[in-house]
């Protein structure tokens, strides 16, 4: 799920759009870049969304959830709770972390979009959050 949240990001990822660490840096792992490419995506072509993080020393994540939501226009979608084991390989230990995925571009979708990944522990401590915020 967390590559089809991801290849969703791609898709709405519109002109020169903005992806941020929503947790501004408060999180446990940290977001050393992110990005996706064409910006903006170009029609039928491939857009691909990245993150790339660091699980800092001393730490170990063998369970936790995914959250996934969106708005388009203020409006909230129905956001999504995914076990993180099921998004990514656990246990997640000290190292640094490339995501990425790439989908076709379709187009058709007008207005300001925001799409935030959060990631959480077992104990509800949160490891990581995303916000990309588009006008398209």
């Amino acid at each position: 799920m967390f590559v089809k949240i991801l290849g969703f990001l791609a898709l709405i990822a519109g002109s020169k759009g903005q992806v941020v660490d929503c947790a501004a840096g408060k999180s446990l792992f940290t977001i050393n870049s992110q990005d996706f490419q064409p910006n903006p995506p170009v029609v039928g072509e491939n857009a691909t969304l990245w993150i790339d993080y660091t699980v800092p020393e001393g730490t170990s994540v063998d369970s936790g959830s995914a959250k996934y939501s969106i708005t388009l226009n203020g409006i909230p979608f129905p956001a999504s709770k995914e076990d993180l084991c099921t998004q990514v390989v656990c246990p997640l230990v000290p190292g640094t972390y490339n995501l990425t995925s790439a989908s076709i571009w379709d187009g058709g979708i007008s207005g300001k979009i925001i799409t935030t990944i959060q990631w959480y522990d077992s104990a509800g401590s949160e490891l990581l959050c995303s916000k990309t915020t588009v006008r398209v």
